[in-house]
């Protein structure tokens, strides 16, 4: 892990300090999660979970007003314009749908301090994550606006969506696709001013339950299962919506949603 903390990181601060690594977001302005943030992530993550030195992981942004706000959709653009279809289909369905999950693949409890604006996959990535402590200073914006942005789901961010929030909430920020305020925000999670020191309060009182708890490495065990079925289906209902829009085509009528033209 030592040679992991003095890795260079592009696009992440990253610290690790009485056994709990700190994985800080810091990619100007607002964390959008480009190919190397997302690759940076899932390495990081990798790294927590081989190393026993380390017991927990908290991830958070290193910017006051910002989580994240989902996928860099200025790179996704780019690469519309110039239909380059392998690289949308290598970003959307292997590089989101394995940066995201990163924190739910990892076998160390993970903490999030959510702070600032969660949007689309940065929202989901948070959802990711075994704890969440949110602030409460100021309001901030979340949501889910994937279909607004005509940005395709890939299964795994939408399996995390279902799981970790109640069906109602979830089927209105999917369908609505509008931010809401934090405020508003019904999930589990505990609020505080100040969340970089509540969750570092949760590792406290959880990591001694949770590393005897065999049910928290079942569970591990489980999702990680479900993840890799996930992403091995590439016939599944929302794979086929997704390759039919790269060729500049609408989601099906009962989506009633106009996408990005590839």
């Amino acid at each position: 892990m030592a040679a992991a903390i003095q890795q260079h990181w592009k696009n992440l601060s990253i610290s690790l300090k009485d056994a709990i690594l700190t994985i800080s977001m810091n990619r100007p302005k607002v964390n959008a999660m480009s190919i190397e943030l997302l690759n940076d992530l899932e390495q990081a993550f990798n790294h927590a979970s081989k190393n026993d030195n380390v017991k927990g992981v908290h991830l958070r942004s290193n910017f006051n007003s910002t989580f994240s706000v989902g996928a860099d959709l200025s790179d996704m653009y780019a690469r519309c314009s110039k239909r380059d279809r392998p690289a949308i289909e290598k970003f959307l369905f292997d590089t989101v749908a394995r940066g995201i999950p990163s924190p739910l693949l990892c076998t160390k409890p993970v903490a999030c301090s959510l702070d600032g604006h969660a949007i689309a996959g940065g929202l989901i990535l948070a959802l990711a994550c075994d704890y969440i402590s949110m602030g409460t200073r100021k309001p901030f914006l979340v949501g889910i606006t994937e279909i607004a942005d005509g940005v395709p789901f890939p299964t795994v961010p939408l399996e995390i969506i279902r799981h970790q929030l109640d069906p109602q909430l979830a089927h209105r920020l999917i369908l609505d696709s509008n931010n809401i305020s934090s405020t508003d925000l019904s999930i589990r999670c505990e609020r505080s001013e100040t969340p970089d020191d509540l969750a570092q309060k949760w590792y406290i009182v959880a990591l001694p339950k949770l590393f005897n708890n065999t049910m928290s490495k079942a569970a591990k065990k489980t999702a990680e299962g479900k993840y890799e079925a996930a992403f091995s289906n590439q016939e599944n209902e929302w794979h086929k919506l997704c390759i039919g829009n790269l060729d500049g085509k609408q989601y099906n009528e009962q989506y009633n949603v106009v996408t990005v033209p590839y």
